[in-house]
């Protein structure tokens, strides 16, 4: 069997394109060939808020990529789609996550089932309401649902909302997998060390680039709500989407500056362990969400979560006992970050069972099954 993959992957860097590029490597270990599609240009460098799109990171290896696809060119989407067809494969996979890219995907996938009829479209959906809307984004949205004959989801709300819009096609919910490719756990005061803290603090994680909707402030706010025998400092390790200065001013208007460790810029996978395996607590103050590739990263490395009770972020965390769920107020969110640091113990800190039960493998296993590729 051979598939194609079609979304970000290496040289472009975040969490779609490990997402992409853990998916095509397992089903390479899994006898299937594979080949990766990504774009020469995925954002037009006026519209990417962050400082770059490119990774510094080493390609993945034993993955075939090739660069080709323009965002914005209408003349390419239609080369790229000819390309495919001649590669006659059984299975195109699609990453989706935002409107901006329907155009280009759904223009490759008309072309892939003009040519191939008998290959099987399938759309892997992250986002389908996106979290800043725009006018047009419906329509966006239909233009690629119209040209995809599956749709697989990573969430109930996020298959609902696909249904919604699209009540005559296939979706399936599967799972987000655990990133798994960031390396082993270290030791916590290794971590400590080679980031150089303090070993007398307690440290809480917020992971990730910051926007709006991930509910930083929030959490900002929480610092002042924390007991101080806690003696805990908030490292805020991601790099930032919108004005930094908001936050630099809160951080100043709450008087806490000096619980505060800010690392702004997008973090390579190398230094990935250190944040996460120094952390005592990973905390997702989300305003709204559907699911976070966050929660996966933080299960690989056996840390304990806080999120707000929003999308499905909260139902792993019911479902195994890893963490709490808080409402999105400062008060709620200090209120759970202080029951788990007065009694850690009284969370699940065994995550051999949710790692087998998230793994890659088994997501393959639910993808082949649901969608008849065996």
């Amino acid at each position: 069997m051979k598939a194609i993959f079609i979304g970000p992957a290496y040289p472009y860097r975040g969490g779609i394109a490990a997402f992409n590029e853990n998916l095509a490597s397992t089903f390479q270990s899994n006898d299937w060939t594979c080949k990766m599609i990504t774009f020469t240009q995925q954002y037009p460098n006026f519209l990417f808020p962050g400082k770059t799109q490119l990774t510094t990171d080493d390609a993945p290896p034993n993955l075939s990529i090739k660069r080709g696809i323009y965002s914005t060119n209408p003349l390419n989407w239609l080369k790229i789609s000819k390309e495919i067809v001649a590669e006659k494969p059984d299975v195109v996979i699609t990453q989706y996550w935002m409107p901006f890219m329907a155009p280009a995907f759904g223009t490759i996938l008309r072309g892939i089932k003009k040519g191939l009829p008998d290959t099987k479209r399938i759309t892997i959906v992250h986002n389908f309401k996106p979290h800043e809307s725009r006018i047009g984004d419906q329509q966006l949205n239909k233009f690629i649902v119209n040209r995809t004959d599956h749709l697989i989801c990573l969430s109930e709300n996020v298959s609902n909302e696909v249904r919604q819009n699209a009540p005559d096609k296939i979706v399936k919910t599967l799972f987000h997998p655990i990133y798994d490719h960031y390396g082993s756990p270290i030791e916590q005061h290794k971590a400590i060390r080679d980031l150089d803290l303090d070993p007398k603090c307690k440290y809480l994680l917020f992971f990730g680039l910051i926007r709006q909707y991930k509910g930083l402030d929030l959490l900002i706010e929480a610092l002042k709500h924390i007991k101080e025998n806690h003696n805990v400092k908030l490292i805020i390790a991601g790099e930032f989407y919108e004005s930094e200065k908001k936050y630099n001013d809160l951080i100043e208007s709450q008087g806490v500056k000096d619980k505060i460790i800010k690392v702004n810029k997008y973090i390579p996978n190398d230094d990935v362990p250190k944040y996460f395996c120094a952390a005592d607590l990973i905390v997702l103050p989300y305003k709204t969400a559907t699911q976070s590739g966050v929660v996966p990263i933080a299960l690989h490395f056996n840390k304990n979560i806080i999120v707000t009770d929003v999308g499905s972020l909260s139902q792993l965390i019911k479902k195994h006992n890893i963490g709490y769920i808080a409402e999105t107020t400062p008060q709620s969110i200090a209120e759970q970050i202080n029951i788990h640091l007065d009694n850690p113990q009284l969370l699940n800190h065994d995550f051999s069972d949710i790692k087998q039960e998230l793994s890659w493998q088994s997501f393959f296993d639910n993808f082949v099954t649901e969608l008849s590729l065996k």
